[in-house]
C-alpha cells in the first residue's frame, strides 16, 4: 500500500470507484453509469443531515420465486436509505458495519415501495439509522436497523470532526 492508495487495493482496484479514489478525484462516489442504485432502479427523492427517502418501482427482476419482493431488496434499499441519511452533509463515508431486518408483510401486488430512513445516533466513528420501508398502500412491509462507520476521506485522517 503505497501513500497515494491508502485503500490497500491494487492501483487498478483502486481506480475502479474506492471513497478513497473517489474523493481524491472529487467526485461523489457511487453516482457513475453503473452505479448499483442505478442498477438496482432505486432512486434516493428526499435528503437531509439525519433523513433520507427512496424509492423503487418493483420490476419483475425484483421478486423471489414466490412473486413478492426479494428480501435482499428490500435490505439493499434500507441499507441505501439509511446510508444516505448518516452521510448527508457530513465530511465522510459511511460504510455499514452492522444491519438487521424485520420482514413483517409479503411485498406483494405493489408497483412501487418507498424506505424512510431516520438517524437516531450520530456518535464519534458510528451511526446509527432506523428505516421502515412501505408499499404503495402504505403498509409496512420491513423495518431495519442499520450501523455505520464514519469513514473520513484521507486528508481528514486524525483530525477531530
Amino acid at each position: 500500500m503505497n501513500e497515494k492508495n491508502r485503500t490497500g487495493l491494487p492501483e487498478s482496484a483502486a481506480a475502479g470507484g474506492t471513497f478513497a479514489d473517489a474523493w481524491k478525484n472529487g467526485k461523489e462516489p457511487g453516482t457513475g453509469p453503473e452505479d448499483f442504485r442505478k442498477l438496482v432502479g432505486f432512486e434516493i427523492v428526499e435528503r437531509r443531515m439525519g433523513y433520507a427517502k427512496g424509492e423503487l418501482a418493483v420490476k419483475p427482476c425484483h421478486l423471489n420465486v414466490l412473486g413478492v419482493i426479494h428480501g435482499g431488496v428490500l435490505f439493499t434499499i434500507a441499507d441505501t436509505t439509511s446510508g444516505t441519511a448518516a452521510s448527508t452533509g457530513r465530511p465522510y463515508a459511511v460504510p455499514t458495519v452492522n444491519g438487521s431486518i424485520n420482514y413483517l408483510k409479503a411485498g406483494k401486488n405493489t408497483e412501487k415501495i418507498t424506505a424512510e430512513a431516520e438517524e437516531i445516533k450520530n456518535g464519534r466513528n458510528f451511526s446509527v439509522c432506523v428505516c421502515k420501508i412501505y408499499d404503495d398502500k402504505g403498509e409496512l412491509l420491513a423495518t431495519t436497523t442499520m450501523t455505520f462507520f464514519h469513514l473520513m476521506p484521507p486528508e481528514a485522517e486524525g483530525k477531530a470532526i
